[in-house]
């Protein structure tokens, strides 16, 4: 059994807001009472130096889906990278899977997978409405259009602006 630092009072620690009571936040006996002492954290590299090698050496391999040529089913195109939407989401999926795979939590490659890439493949290979719907084994479709917009007038582009401020 460890037996954890306590106080000499039943008093909350003001000075913590956190409250979770952490090994920095201790003195060096009480750290040493649960066979502690905090540690600099060691900064983990990147394994993948950019979203192209994270796709070619992780995604491509692991994620296997049954593609379809427009029947409705799911949709991919070879050419992933002539799709700014599919570069943006495969470039945040990088990134999460990096800070998941760098972190000390257990369970944080699986948050990884439930909460970032099922939602982008859901998305992403959508046969119907994804932005490679229309992906044909000639690769005749380049891609949906950009989304129409308006210029943004003056004293609502202020408003918008000043709302972050």
């Amino acid at each position: 059994m460890v037996n954890l630092p306590r106080t000499t009072d039943d008093r909350w620690d003001t000075g913590n807001e956190s409250g979770d009571g952490t090994a920095d936040e201790w003195t060096p006996e009480q750290a040493a009472a649960v066979g502690s002492t905090p540690e600099p954290q060691e900064k983990k590299e990147p394994k993948y130096a950019n979203v192209i090698a994270w796709v070619n050496g992780f995604f491509l391999p692991v994620i296997r889906r049954r593609i379809s040529d427009n029947d409705g089913g799911l949709s991919w195109d070879a050419r992933w990278w002539a799709y700014p939407e599919v570069v943006a989401r495969l470039t945040a999926l990088h990134q999460a899977w990096e800070e998941a795979r760098a972190s000390d939590s257990m369970s944080a490659m699986s948050s990884w997978w439930i909460q970032h890439l099922e939602p982008h493949l859901k998305v992403i290979l959508d046969g119907d409405t994804g932005p490679m719907a229309n992906a044909k084994a000639d690769r005749s479709f380049m891609g949906w259009p950009a989304l129409p917009a308006d210029p943004v007038p003056s004293n609502v582009l202020d408003k918008i602006l000043d709302q972050y401020n």
